[in-house]
């Protein structure tokens, strides 16, 4: 019975992260970045990550307070990808699709 509630529960919790979120849909926040270039997002108190493909792009989580953190992707080849910033069930979740762009002509 306990198991049943505790997964109701997470059931319905999941569904308010809205866009971006831990919702299980398809609304993905978008990022663009091109290669060589770094690009920041607040991901509050979230915490872990997890990418489907590290060849193109580099991804840090970094404490910017003591009550939010940020999450950095640098371009390393032109591709998609998508991250994960959120892998614990106690903290909000994010899902980002990377857009990994050709470098600007100088």
């Amino acid at each position: 019975m306990r198991l049943a509630l505790l997964l109701c529960l997470v059931a319905g919790t999941a569904g308010a992260a809205g866009p971006g979120g831990s919702d299980g849909g398809d609304d993905a926040a978008r990022l663009e970045v091109a290669v060589g270039e770094t690009v920041e997002r607040d991901v509050g108190i979230a915490m872990g990550l997890r990418c489907d493909d590290l060849a193109i792009v580099r991804v840090e989580l970094r404490t910017a307070t003591p009550e939010s953190n940020r999450f950095e992707v640098t371009g390393i080849k032109v591709g998609t990808t998508r991250c994960r910033v959120g892998t614990s069930i106690d903290r909000p979740s994010f899902v980002f699709e990377i857009h990994v762009v050709p470098a600007p002509r100088s």
